[in-house]
């Protein structure tokens, strides 16, 4: 199975935790990397801050992304229906996780809102467990027949 972040963000809890950074600490900038800053006006410095919040934060969200993927798996699991899950995939700027099935041979594809997601293992919300259930029941829906 194909697990994926398509994008990139960075939390502000990143951005405040790499403020911090001393700046001789800051990775170092890679000639592409910092011909990116000059094309973009900012410093190498803030560059190298952004590339690293945004580093944080997409091994937060890959993790995420694992987490509903393994969550997925252990409900068809346990459903004894034939599916099998594909890819699993985070696409960042539509705040949406992408999942595509095979069900008996057709490609059926999932759409979750990642704050439904959030809500789910942020939380442990017993609604948002409820609701990332229904999802699945209704694209399995008379597709295992």
């Amino acid at each position: 199975m194909e697990i994926a972040v398509q994008g990139t963000k960075a939390y502000p809890s990143d951005w405040q935790a790499v403020r911090a950074i001393p700046r001789d600490e800051l990775p170092a900038l890679s000639d592409e990397q910092r011909q990116v800053a000059r094309k973009l006006g900012i410093s190498e410095e803030d560059y190298a801050r952004s590339a690293l919040a945004g580093q944080r934060t997409q091994e937060v969200l890959l993790q995420k992304t694992e987490a509903l993927a393994r969550f997925l798996k252990k409900r068809i699991e346990a459903s004894g229906l034939p599916v099998t899950i594909n890819r699993v995939v985070l696409v960042v700027i539509e705040d949406k996780f992408t999942v595509d099935l095979e069900v008996n041979g057709r490609p059926v594809v999932l759409r979750i809102d990642e704050s439904v997601v959030d809500d789910f293992f942020d939380s442990g919300s017993e609604e948002a467990e409820k609701r990332l259930g229904r999802i699945l029941d209704r694209a399995l829906l008379g597709l295992t027949a």
